[in-house]
């Protein structure tokens, strides 16, 4: 027997020890294991895909959350046809109708974009009614397992949750419901899905927090990711894309680096085309003096309230120093 065949024996003997004395357990809803079987187990499972520049990776739920009118389905269709290039992609787009996607996607209605085949545009049908024995989302989510068994997309977005729920999407009473239904499905069929939804009324002196997204609390704790779009007051015509949250690796695009892009059309494509990196600040409005003595009060008020700096500062998307300081004048 060579020394190759005797290593490989003895290595298989030994994970198959490692198994015996690592076994699962359960307990109720849990699964028990130590930490060891956990890496053990993450040995056989792939190693998540960057699929759009560190923004979208494998595997995970992403919000992009904007202000209307800035440029949120701009740049998930770009995003979208850049990954169809290697996997298949549904766009559920229940904003625009095909007419108004054409005019995007063309010039003047005429020598339209050419879409990759593995990209899939999705709407509403005018008309349906709900079989007896199902609610709205339950209804849904049973139409997206079709499509997606009909197409054999992994990848999912959503344009743009507002549409999929009937009452306040910043209640967690009314958007928790499908947003674990969407979570389940995410790992019952190992999907990547990007959410689009709006943000709160927005400030546009002070830099974005996770705090903009419509119910942030609790989506944010489904989200494995998040980013947002920023209008610049430098040009009406630049974006900056900023990062909120990022598990998969470490936040590229922070308030230091934001990603600055150009909304242009270019051969009958409507994009985001990267211009350059920046500071966040940069891109702010200038508080008037009305501003600031606005903002100084809301922060009087919070501190009144027993709320510590730190909780001032992320229900305000602004640093402790700032808080401190505001605090000092009051």
């Amino acid at each position: 027997m060579s020394s190759g065949t005797i290593a490989d024996l003895a290595l298989d003997i030994e994970n198959k020890v490692f198994e015996m004395n690592n076994s699962d357990k359960q307990a109720g809803l849990f699964r028990i294991r130590t930490a060891n079987k956990s890496l053990y187990d993450a040995k056989s499972q792939p190693i998540p895909r960057n699929l759009y520049q560190s923004l979208i990776f494998e595997g995970e739920i992403t919000f992009l959350f904007a202000d209307t009118g800035i440029g949120k389905t701009i740049f998930a269709v770009q995003i979208a046809n850049e990954i169809s290039k290697t996997d298949k992609v549904l766009y559920i787009d229940l904003e625009l109708s095909d007419k108004q996607f054409q005019n995007r996607y063309s010039e003047n209605y005429q020598n339209e974009y050419k879409f990759n085949d593995n990209l899939y545009r999705v709407d509403f049908q005018r008309r349906f009614s709900i079989p007896n024995g199902y609610d709205y989302d339950a209804y849904f989510i049973e139409s997206l397992k079709t499509l997606i068994d009909s197409t054999g997309a992994k990848v999912i977005v959503i344009d743009n949750m507002t549409k999929l729920i009937s009452s306040d999407t910043d209640s967690a009473k009314s958007a928790k419901p499908l947003m674990d239904l969407l979570c389940d499905l995410k790992f019952e069929h190992g999907l990547t899905m990007l959410l689009l939804e709006h943000t709160r009324k927005t400030d546009m002196s002070r830099p974005i927090s996770l705090n903009d997204l419509q119910g942030s609390k609790m989506k944010s704790n489904f989200a494995d990711a998040a980013f947002s779009i920023g209008r610049s007051s430098r040009d009406k015509n630049l974006r900056y894309v900023k990062q909120l949250k990022c598990r998969c690796c470490e936040i590229v695009y922070d308030t230091d680096n934001v990603a600055v892009y150009e909304v242009i059309k270019e051969n009958s494509f409507l994009q985001f085309r990267f211009a350059e990196y920046g500071s966040e600040f940069e891109h702010l409005k200038q508080p008037s003096e009305n501003d600031k003595a606005s903002l100084i009060g809301k922060v009087k008020e919070l501190s009144e309230q027993g709320r510590s700096q730190r909780e001032i500062a992320k229900e305000l998307g602004l640093s402790a120093m700032s808080i401190n300081r505001y605090l000092k004048k009051v």
